[in-house]
């Protein structure tokens, strides 16, 4: 064990082979190697979850004292719980805490209490009386052995350069192996540690330093306090010769401290330097993400034995100094620990959004929007695989809960595609909505998709679904080619989906090069192959399909291009306006690409009365059709339609005709992107009052192209 602890701990070393991990960093590092040694994960997860008592307290406070001898890597501890009580007639009241450790009594309200432990980590307590909700009561365990460590060590006990090291690591649920707890991340509770060591050790912790005290034996008691709520498995200490120095966060309501404690010989400009650079990511981070979450007591990084980091609420664990990894464990403060994944399937919401805050650093980091930087960070964080999803289906296997490629990388494009979809002002409006919703509480992933359907006015299970709960990505392949009809040019683009899962739906940016501008465009991609036709300002140089890289795709290139089906560029006088009525009737329809048709398929028709009857002519070369009617209209509403059994000369594909009403005026050229659809639309003959119609929502974001939808 301690040959493989030694190589685990290593930064540079090989890492261990890791089922569904695919080479993980920094701090998906830490964890998927730790939980890679569990040995009975699936059964202490599903007891946590279906723990019929769970449900019924809520833990509100814990006052942990706890005395530590590095030497004999030994325990003596008192826990004493504040305990809520949320349901009617409660009894029982069940914690955690591992078998090695010896306990001593347990105290409810100050008196004994009678206890079972019901297996290696579950302890059943029998209450003084039965309880009501809205009641509390204190219990008490005092305990004392040398703890088992779960996973690669929740508490290790080891040396550094001759120093004494203690220190912990409980994520995702080994936190009993140490200390007796409640085990549920989704209860969360405001504590104190009071951790007495050996005189020339220093111990940091969560929250504020109340005060440091000499005690018998030469040692000293560190007392840490936090009066945020907090999941379990963020409780920690870390025990050695520190070396610390310290910094101050200025922000607009007054100022917090910025500690560092480093083990001594790591102690160098350099590293001091790297971590330094997290005062200016706090204020980076709180632009976008709103205040830091625990402005009333601090930040502080400490270096630990693992390589990577592990975000213990207000003071991180880190085993490096790089930048990414600082920037990344700073995040969790917001994501993760303010608000933590409901449940461990969940994990991207911790993982994900973690990894992402890396990549808006690097891009906020020169003071300005760096779009360059962005598109930079985020090819550097592209998954290796595609195959399987964000979302955790199965935490039976918490090496998957840790995957560096799907928890990590692919979360965090998630989060890159999502913003993509909406725009940076409704995505940054989804997040403090988040914020406000979840704060100092935990969420599920369907959590997080309902707010930002809230603040986006608009469903989000189609992203979703295929993005965070599907697995795979698109491949894409496209081709183009240029028209011109009526003295108006069109790009005609091919774009096709080459990967085995089904299609993906995605907004698309296109950019063109015309006459030497560059230009954008938006396509909304929904089917495997689709052609969509563009109306542009002049002949196309080049097309780029996704040029800032705003979707995960397997690929983009050119291909060839694919013959499309006819769509209608032109109609006058234009669907849904005014003609003069008692005046002969004629209308003016022109296809980007000659087509096959005859009188039939056209047809007008007063709202609720006969048929118009009306003559055809059609000229191939200008691909317009007239028609016209001896006919006089009367004041009223006619509707016109074009069958698709209008087909094209060349290719023989029928009219991707459909026409959609927004606001004023129909949107041109018609269609959906695929062959088949009819051209259906009204025209108001007189005075009549053309009826009122909600226009379709574009997403905020997207400058969807109309023509194409």
């Amino acid at each position: 064990m301690t040959a493989l602890l030694l190589i685990l701990m290593s930064f540079g070393a090989v890492q261990p082979s890791v089922e569904a991990m695919d080479e993980p960093d920094g701090c998906s590092r830490t964890k998927s190697a730790r939980l890679q040694l569990s040995n009975r994960v699936d059964m202490l997860r599903a007891k946590s979850s279906n723990d019929p008592l769970t449900g019924q307290t809520d833990v509100r406070h814990y006052r942990l004292e706890l005395v530590v001898n590095p030497e004999s890597e030994y325990l003596e501890g008192l826990n004493t719980m504040t305990v809520g009580v949320v349901k009617d007639d409660v009894r029982f009241f069940r914690f955690w805490l591992h078998e090695a450790m010896t306990i001593n009594s347990i105290e409810v309200e100050g008196a004994a209490a009678e206890w079972a432990r019901l297996d290696a980590e579950v302890i059943e307590v029998t209450l003084d009386r039965t309880y009501d909700q809205g009641e509390f009561f204190e219990l008490g365990v005092d305990y004392e052995g040398s703890p088992v460590t779960a996973g690669l060590m929740s508490i290790v006990f080891e040396k550094h350069r001759g120093a004494p090291v203690v220190s912990t690591l409980s994520e995702p649920w080994f936190s009993y192996t140490w200390w007796p707890v409640k085990e549920d991340s989704r209860d969360k509770a405001t504590g104190e540690l009071l951790i007495t060591v050996p005189q020339d050790l220093t111990v940091v912790s969560n929250g504020l330093l109340v005060g440091v005290e000499n005690v018998a034996g030469d040692r000293r008691l560190f007392h840490w306090s936090s009066d945020y709520p907090m999941s379990p498995y963020l409780f920690a200490f870390s025990a050695t010769r520190y070396t610390t120095f310290d910094d101050i966060y200025h922000h607009p309501g007054g100022s917090m401290p910025v500690e560092f404690f480093i083990y001594p010989d790591s102690d160098t400009v350099w590293n001091r330097a790297g971590w330094l650079q997290s005062v200016e990511m706090l204020a980076t981070l709180s632009d976008l993400y709103g205040p830091y979450p625990f402005i009333d007591e601090k930040y502080a990084i400490y270096q630990f034995p693992w390589g990577g980091g592990m975000e213990h609420q207000t003071a991180t664990g880190q085993g490096g100094f790089s930048e990414s990894l600082t920037a990344h464990e700073l995040a969790h403060q917001w994501w993760g620990d303010m608000v933590t994944c409901a449940t461990w399937s969940d994990i991207w919401l911790n993982e994900g959004f973690a990894t992402y805050s890396e990549a808006l650093w690097f891009e906020h980091e020169s003071g300005e929007p760096d779009p360059r930087a962005l598109r930079l960070a985020m090819s550097e964080r592209r998954p290796r695989a595609f195959d399987d999803s964000v979302y955790v289906h199965d935490p039976s296997k918490v090496s998957r809960i840790f995957s560096g490629n799907y928890s990590y990388r692919k979360g965090a494009w998630v989060l890159h595609m999502l913003r993509g979809v909406l725009g940076d002002e409704v995505f940054f409006d989804v997040l403090a909505a988040y914020r406000e919703r979840f704060e100092y509480l935990a969420a599920t992933t369907d959590q997080f998709r309902k707010v930002a359907e809230e603040v986006w006015h608009g469903d989000l299970r189609w992203f979703f679904d295929q993005w965070v709960y599907g697995g795979g990505a698109p491949a894409y392949e496209y081709g183009w080619r240029e028209h011109r009809v009526g003295g108006r040019w069109y790009l005609e683009l091919f774009l096709d989906q080459l990967q085995e899962e089904s299609s993906f739906e995605m907004p698309i940016v296109i950019e063109t090069v015309e006459l030497g501008k560059q230009r954008t465009y938006t396509v909304w991609n929904d089917d495997r192959r689709e052609h969509f036709l563009i109306p542009v300002s002049s002949p196309v140089d080049d097309v780029v399909l996704d040029p800032d890289d705003w979707i995960l795709a397997r690929s983009k290139r050119v291909g060839a291009f694919v013959e499309g089906p006819p769509r209608v560029v032109a109609i006058d006088p234009a669907p849904w306006s005014y003609v003069r009525a008692g005046a002969p009737f004629t209308m003016s329809v022109s296809f980007h690409k000659d087509v096959v048709l005859d009188a039939s398929q056209f047809v007008v028709r007063e709202k609720g009365g006969p048929v118009v009857p009306t003559m055809l002519t059609y000229d191939p070369e200008s691909r317009t059709a007239i028609l016209k009617s001896d006919q006089r209209l009367g004041y009223g509403i006619y509707e016109v339609s074009i069958a698709d059994s209008v087909v094209g000369a060349t290719t023989g594909l029928a009219l991707d005709g459909e026409l959609t009403r927004d606001g004023p005026s129909s949107r041109l050229p018609s269609g959906d992107g695929l062959a088949g659809g009819e051209s259906v639309f009204e025209i108001y003959s007189g005075a009549v009052r053309r009826p009122s119609r909600r226009a379709t929502r574009v997403p905020l974001g997207v400058e969807k192209h109309r023509a194409d939808r």
